[in-house]
């Protein structure tokens, strides 16, 4: 486990989890810090290259300033092996033309889409991460060295 996510763990007073269909989020923070959450995790879906990780925020360019700059930091634990590994997250925004359509998912950078002529009825955005959870596996996200996501498959 890195140093940064030990520590954090040391300091960290862990809320009620967040069940969010198959996964289970834990938001934690620093019991010191006076900081509000720069965002929250409202629910994780699974996909064929890994998951997206759908972030509440006021805020949205504020999280991709702190992945440009190295300020939200990802790592996969196999607490089945001992081992873990960092995790690249990218942002990317799923855009739904009307409430019955199926969302088109797009880097944050893209242009949204025109929906026959108008405007996405909504726009959510979330995290991508090219990983696989599972028993004895999770993602922990950091924004160092106040806020802790944790995902654990259920």
């Amino acid at each position: 486990m890195k140093p940064w996510i030990t520590f954090i763990l040391s300091i960290l007073f862990l809320t009620s989890p967040l069940s969010a269909e198959d996964f289970v989020i834990e938001e934690a923070r620093s019991e010191d810090s006076t900081a509000t959450a720069p965002f929250s995790l409202s629910r994780v879906v699974s996909f064929a290259g890994g998951l997206r990780i759908f972030v509440t925020t006021a805020d949205i360019e504020q999280v991709q300033t702190f992945l440009d700059t190295g300020n939200l930091e990802a790592q996969l634990s196999d607490h089945n092996t001992g081992s873990a590994a960092a995790v690249s997250l990218a942002l990317g925004k799923a855009i739904y033309c009307s409430a019955a359509s199926q969302p088109l998912y797009v880097a944050y950078s893209d242009t949204a889409p025109v929906c026959d002529g108008q405007p996405p009825e909504r726009i959510e955005f979330y995290l991508e991460a090219a990983v696989a959870l599972g028993p004895g596996r999770d993602l922990a996200i950091v924004r160092d060295p106040d806020f802790l996501w944790l995902i654990e498959q259920q």
